[in-house]
């Protein structure tokens, strides 16, 4: 299964991928996701495996897809329903290596995502959530369509401990649809 888009590909997690996925979700400088940076090659490995290993189950839950930009992968992004007992939503989540931020990549890479949920899962809620000193994220997720339904959340990084505000945001499948036909 491929996505694209103008610019972009996105495509499943395949073996092979960690080097490149390894330069951004190994990158220091990544504070604001919950269970990034990957310290270790080795944990960008496991993640790899454990996301080929979902994409060939009849349960899968989480659809993580690598983005291509001429033929490099600058980033990734998924669609998670695990965060729904009933599978009634899906959860969208984005990166994008810090060299290729701030040329619309991100917001390009989720609205096909976002398509993706509606298109092909049967949900009607769309939910994404950042830190709130993350403006860059909140930016893409009202540029597709979302609207914040809390500005109160907080959030706690497993790997520091540290705890953040959150934003969450959230677009139905009745006014994406209305944001499809104009």
């Amino acid at each position: 299964m491929e996505l694209k888009t103008r610019r972009l590909t996105l495509r499943p997690v395949r073996l092979g991928d960690e080097k490149e996925i390894h330069e951004y979700a190994g990158d220091p400088s990544i504070t604001m996701m919950f269970f990034l940076p990957n310290e270790t090659f080795e944990e960008t490995v496991d993640f790899v495996k454990e996301h080929v290993e979902e994409w060939e189950s009849p349960d899968q839950l989480d659809y993580e897809f690598v983005i291509v930009y001429d033929g490099k992968i600058i980033g990734g992004c998924d669609c998670d329903l695990g965060h729904s007992e009933d599978r009634s939503y899906a959860t969208l989540g984005w990166i994008i290596n810090s060299k290729y931020r701030n040329q619309g990549f991100a917001s390009e890479a989720a609205a096909a995502l976002l398509d993706f949920a509606f298109t092909n899962l049967s949900i009607e809620k769309v939910y994404a959530q950042c830190d709130s000193n993350n403006p860059a994220s909140f930016s893409v997720m009202q540029k597709i369509g979302m609207t914040c339904v809390n500005d109160k959340g907080t959030r706690t990084y497993p790997r520091t401990g540290k705890v953040s505000g959150e934003f969450t945001c959230l677009i139905t499948r009745e006014e994406w649809e209305k944001g499809a036909e104009k």
